[in-house]
């Protein structure tokens, strides 16, 4: 009994093997049936029918031309599209590649396109697997990418002889995001994508004999964010009849964007033949031919800063960063500010970004710098709005001459940081504006018009205007002030002073004179005996305005005197010890002149008297 149980196990074990078996080469035909073994003689219709009974590492093959339906690869595969095998994907991807870590997936000789109707999102997405390779495949009319690499782990993507034109996205689009993607690209031809070759973090890429042309932002578009990089070597390329040729942005603490060029020829591109953006990178080995852009020459245009808006913001708003791209610079790109830019805002590594703590309008000017010296400027102006402030009280109280003014202080509401006051108008004499304060005691009657501005520590401001009242007092009493100098005109080296008479009034007046040279202030001087007086300092030859200003007290009016011109003579000439003022010992002196003859007369009438005796 027991080995009769075993031999029908046997058999049925046997049995069931053919069945569980999966082939290591499969076919699909457009006349096939996936209820078919998917052999030569019985091949299946679709890719998705054929793979489930392919063994890993195994071959689907397509007979004859048609389109075989959209596919998710699981394993380690190889897809050959033969004469004419094709895939057509209708809002989703065309081919999907969810692999194992060391899988290999090729794609050969197929055609893959996004639907007449609703198109396809990607044409092949590479989302884990260790190498993809991709040969003599052409991809067309997809939503986003034509080939999507992008393994979270990093892989290997090897393209040789493909086509990608005409998707919404980039050709062919590569990154990781935590581990390294690595692609080899040999005779390939991208146009008509958003993005010829597109480059993200995490790329390592070398392209031999590359067409990238009519790509609406760039034939090889590159960048990197915080601490991403990406390199990328280029031997033989044509980049032509794109937005730029080549973009290379690098942005962010730790990042690195590095293009390097090799017998590439890059003509013909709408804007320029590269653009940079941060401390992305492109490197020429001198073999390349570029129309136009940077040279060690510099000619005039070589390098330009492209248009950027700074939109207006709030202080205190953080500022949403905007990007400084320099057209047609090669190497690398140094930016430089001049003007002030607002606290808390900056231009660093190419973009602007910050939160900005200081209000109002501030112009400034960006210079940029490329590998060759060439530079190019551009100016901008950051416009941050201020918060609602208001400034009281919105009346002042009126004075009275001779009388303590009550103090008003002013308040700022709304701002923030140390508020300063600027004062615009003339206050009544004996007044002053003092931290905020208006203060004194007014010896000067009338109506006195002035507008105060109240300017924040973040350089916002709110105004108020004011008229002053002052009343006369009962005892008030008017003055005027004459100024005298004591030489007029004056030699110069001489001491010369000057005395401001108080004039007018009942009594004897008190307070103080302001002397003046222009607007100088000389000297602060009490008054005493109705009068004031200054002494000048020595004076060099010329002429000179000097004034004053009475501050008034309880009873006399403030006042100012009329201005006084004070000439200034050279110094007089010494006088020489003995000669008195004649003159006679003077070379050419005519007093010198008459002695020397009126002793030649004397000692000719001398010889000839006679002799005595």
């Amino acid at each position: 009994m027991g080995v009769h149980l075993r031999c029908i196990l046997v058999v049925a074990l046997c049995a069931s093997t053919p069945a569980l078996a999966q082939a290591t080469r499969t076919w699909v035909s457009a006349v096939g049936d996936d209820a078919n073994p998917c052999s030569r003689t019985a091949p299946c219709k679709t890719f998705a029918g054929a793979i489930s009974k392919t063994a890993a590492g195994g071959e689907i093959d397509v007979l004859d031309a048609g389109s075989f339906g959209t596919l998710v690869i699981t394993k380690a595969i190889t897809i050959d599209g033969g004469p004419a095998g094709k895939v057509s994907a209708s809002g989703i991807p065309g081919i999907t590649i969810n692999a194992g870590p060391q899988d290999v997936v090729v794609l050969r000789r197929l055609s893959l396109t996004g639907s007449a109707g609703t198109r396809g999102t990607t044409g092949i997405a590479f989302n884990s697997g260790r190498a993809l390779h991709v040969e003599r495949v052409q991809i067309h009319g997809f939503q986003q990418d034509g080939i999507r690499f992008s393994p979270e782990a990093g892989g290997q993507l090897v393209l040789a002889d493909v086509v990608v034109s005409g998707n919404g996205g980039a050709g062919v689009r590569v990154s990781s995001p935590s581990g390294v993607a690595s692609a080899v690209i040999s005779r390939g031809n991208l146009s008509g994508n958003r993005q010829g070759l597109w480059l993200g973090a995490g790329s390592v890429a070398t392209v031999n004999e590359l067409t990238a042309s009519d790509n609406a932002e760039a034939g090889i578009w590159a960048r990197t964010d915080d601490g991403g990089k990406v390199q990328l070597n280029v031997e033989r390329a044509r980049l032509t009849h794109n937005g730029v040729g080549l973009h290379a942005a690098s942005v962010g603490s730790g990042s690195q964007t590095l293009l390097r060029l090799s017998r590439a020829a890059v003509d013909a591109n709408v804007l320029a033949t590269t653009r940079l953006i941060g401390t992305g990178t492109i490197l020429s080995f001198g073999n390349n031919r570029m129309a136009g852009g940077s040279a060690s020459t510099c000619p005039t245009g070589a390098v330009l800063l492209e248009d950027a808006a700074l939109p207006g913001i709030a202080r205190g708003g953080v500022f949403a960063p905007v990007e400084l791209a320099v057209l047609g610079a090669m190497g690398s790109v140094t930016s430089t500010v001049s003007g002030a830019l607002p606290r808390g805002f900056r231009l660093e590594g190419g973009v602007f970004s910050g939160t900005p703590e200081e209000g109002g309008d501030h112009p400034f000017t960006v210079t940029a710098t490329d590998g060759n010296g060439c530079t190019a400027s551009r100016d901008f102006t950051l416009a941050v709005a201020c918060p609602p402030m208001t400034l009281g009280p919105t009346v002042l109280a009126a004075g009275t001459t001779g009388q303590v003014y009550a103090q008003t202080p002013f308040v700022h509401e709304g701002g923030e940081g140390t508020t300063t006051f600027v004062l615009d108008g003339a206050l009544p004499r004996g007044l002053q504006l003092r931290d905020g304060v208006l203060t004194g005691m007014p010896t000067q009657p009338g109506t006195f018009p002035i507008t105060l501005t109240a300017t924040d520590g973040g350089r916002c401001s709110s105004s108020q205007s004011y008229t002053l009242a002052v009343a006369r007092s009962a005892d008030f009493q008017e003055a005027t002030v004459q100024l005298q100098a004591s030489a007029n005109p004056a030699y110069a080296g001489e001491a010369v002073s000057v005395t401001a008479s108080i004039v007018g009034g009942q009594g004897e007046p008190s307070g103080t004179v302001t002397f003046f040279r222009g607007t100088e202030v000389l000297e602060v001087v009490t008054v005493t005996s109705r009068e004031a007086k200054h002494t000048l300092a020595p004076l060099a030859p010329g002429q000179y305005t000097l004034s004053a200003a009475y501050s008034g007290d309880t009873r006399f009016g403030g006042v100012d005197a009329a201005p006084l011109t004070l000439e200034v003579l050279p110094a007089k000439a010494p006088v020489e010890e003995g000669d008195s003022g004649c003159g006679c010992r003077q070379s050419g002196a005519p007093g010198g002149v008459l002695l020397t003859l009126l002793l030649l007369v004397l000692n000719r009438r001398r010889r000839e008297s006679p002799t005595p005796g």
